[in-house]
């Protein structure tokens, strides 16, 4: 049986719309670092908060109230080098997080913020950039 030179087009053309849409799916996923672009003022380090779930998140650093961080959203905040305790609080919800963050001089501490395994924790994978 004899193939048409159509179906043979059109199996290309499949095939490479197939192949556009996954790559245009898997660049959307995961946010890049470059998606952090903040000026960090001299002699400071910035912590970044990448908040990944559906909630807003208080933050805490030191003690002190910071501005939330909207859901699936992330902030920027500019400190002395040092190391600092963050809490994370939901917003009307019982997660939370408590640890410590060390701010080195003209780099990002990136927290990411993701649901955790238990209904009262948040997970956070961090790294400094």
């Amino acid at each position: 049986m004899k193939k048409s030179k159509n179906s043979a087009w059109q199996r290309a053309l499949l095939t490479s719309a197939c192949a556009v849409m996954l790559m245009f799916l898997c660049s959307s996923c995961e946010k890049d670092d470059d998606d952090y672009d903040h000026d960090i003022p001299a002699g400071m380090g910035t912590l970044v908060i990448d908040n990944r779930t559906y909630s807003d998140i208080y933050v805490y650093i030191s003690g002190r109230e910071q501005e939330k961080v909207s859901s699936d959203d992330y902030e920027f905040y500019d400190r002395e080098p040092g190391t600092y305790r963050v809490a994370l609080e939901e917003k009307h919800g019982d997660r939370a997080w408590f640890g410590d963050a060390d701010i080195i001089e003209g780099r990002k501490t990136v927290m990411k913020v993701y649901i955790g395994s238990r209904y009262d924790r948040y997970d956070v994978n961090w790294h400094i950039d």
